[in-house]
């Protein structure tokens, strides 16, 4: 399997704000049950730590694994908040023959949070993922049936980049096949694994997201092959699905406003696709045309309250577009300290305001945090006024999570995937630079981004170390 760690490690968490008109919530603020926090993958929270005891930021709970290796949690946890009490689900490799795995972890302040369960390694049906050790790149989608203190009619659906041919025999599908399976039962002691979908070809490295009605994922064959766009419903599982002429979607997690899907893939493309008729009916716009050096897409798209779609490119470009009977591009800008510099962006932008933030690196060891300053103008057009550096010095390919409105100072989350990588907590006033707020104990590789709920900000890396987070 290709992954960009040991060459290129890059994120796409996708992360977008306020929910446009006519969408359904999922459960904004109350939980963090989907990539980015809330359907539109705008990653912006209410509670999160801004002064943690030493103890928290020293000290990490171990998830179970076999041996080591240079992937372990490579996506962002999924939380819930049960009655007070707030829950983390991650998906992991743990190595080896435990193969891929989820854990439910019961968080907790200064270092207090403990594993409440861990799904059995592969070769055991109904309580394992069945699924070989390798890259898990899928960020879960948690749906609390409407009833977000209750979980117990929960289910998890989650994507694995890997699966067994058959129980009996233990044989691997051939190639790179994938499924996505139903975890429910999940306030038991251990819960129940069904399978959704099975002997997908190419790898789901894209979020799981949702509209309230639909799953949406895609996967990636690996070059210029062909991947697959999924839609899939979630009253019954009955399957959509939309594969383009080449290229596959790596990270590119899809967005909707109620009437379309939104999403990227490589070869710098964004498309569209009609939610009622997903399988026959959208559109593409090629970034090239604007920018011959866009590079892939492998961000989420992020909607904000006007329609807008903000995303980024791996040519070091954020971009906004709109849909009006087709996508336009409305700007783009150039990250990193000057246009001169090569950077590159996997990073969801998040939006406050008028303040868009976003991370960039520069292999493993530059990068960093800018805020890019928009307005809209009188024919309701988008453009962006100015660029101001937030945090440098570090590879920052997570996207950002913020707590506050944009207007005053606002609190930014964010991991660094480098040989010590770690988690952050910056503030940022709009002034000429971001001031240090915190940072956890230097550790290793952090691909994945932070959730933030209740006040507990948890995130994952290559040991397999979770770090939880709380004041």
């Amino acid at each position: 399997m290709q992954k960009m760690k040991n060459g290129k490690k890059v994120l796409s968490v996708c992360l977008s704000l306020a929910m446009a008109a006519g969408m359904l919530s999922t459960s904004a603020f109350a939980s963090w049950n989907v990539y980015g926090g809330s359907n539109n993958h705008n990653a912006v929270v209410t509670e999160a730590p801004t002064a943690p005891d030493k103890s928290g930021l020293d000290s990490y709970i171990q998830l179970h694994c076999t041996g080591s290796g240079w992937d372990g949690v490579d996506n962002v946890p999924v939380l819930q908040t049960v009655n007070g009490t707030t829950y983390a689900y991650v998906l992991y490799d743990g190595y080896g023959a435990s193969g891929a795995l989820v854990a439910k972890i019961r968080c907790a302040e200064n270092g207090g949070s403990s594993i409440v369960w861990t799904t059995d390694p592969y070769g055991t049906e109904g309580t394992s993922l069945n699924a070989k050790s390798g890259f898990q790149l899928s960020t879960p989608y948690l749906d609390d049936n409407g009833t977000p203190n209750d979980a117990s009619d929960d289910t998890l659906y989650v994507g694995t980049i890997s699966q067994y041919d058959d129980y009996e025999g233990g044989e691997w599908l051939t190639g790179t096949g994938s499924k996505v399976m139903a975890l429910t039962g999940l306030d038991q002691n251990k819960p129940t694994v069904t399978n959704v979908l099975t002997g997908i070809n190419g790898q789901i490295n894209t979020p799981i997201t949702t509209d309230g009605t639909y799953l949406y994922f895609g996967t990636w064959p690996g070059g210029s092959n062909a991947g697959t766009y999924y839609q899939v419903k979630l009253s019954d599982y009955s399957v959509k699905t939309f594969t383009p002429d080449s290229y596959g979607f790596y990270w590119a997690g899809a967005v909707s406003d109620g009437t379309n899907v939104y999403f990227g893939s490589d070869n710098g493309l964004l498309y569209w696709r009609s939610i009622a008729d997903f399988d026959t009916t959208g559109g593409v716009l090629d970034l090239t045309d604007v920018a011959s050096d866009a590079g892939n897409v492998r961000s989420t798209v992020m909607m904000d309250e006007d329609g807008f779609l903000y995303f980024t490119t791996q040519g070091g470009y954020l971009w906004c577009c709109s849909y009006k009977d087709g996508l336009t591009v409305e700007w783009k800008a150039k990250l990193g300290p000057d246009p001169d510099t090569n950077v590159t962006s996997t990073s969801t932008p998040t939006k406050v305001g008028d303040r868009i933030y976003v991370g960039y690196y520069s292999g493993f060891s530059d990068g960093g945090v800018q805020c890019v300053t928009v307005s809209i103008g009188e024919d309701g057009s988008s453009y962006i006024p100015s660029v101001a550096p937030v945090a440098s010095g570090f590879p920052v390919q997570s996207s950002i999570v913020v707590m506050g409105d944009g207007t005053g100072t606002d609190y930014l989350y964010f991991n660094t995937n480098a040989q010590k990588g770690a988690g952050y907590c910056y503030s940022y006033d709009g002034g000429t630079t971001g001031s240090k707020v915190w940072g956890t104990t230097g550790d290793t590789y952090a691909l994945g981004g932070m959730a933030i709920d209740n006040g507990y900000a948890v995130f994952g890396n290559d040991y397999n170390h979770l770090y939880v987070v709380h004041d």
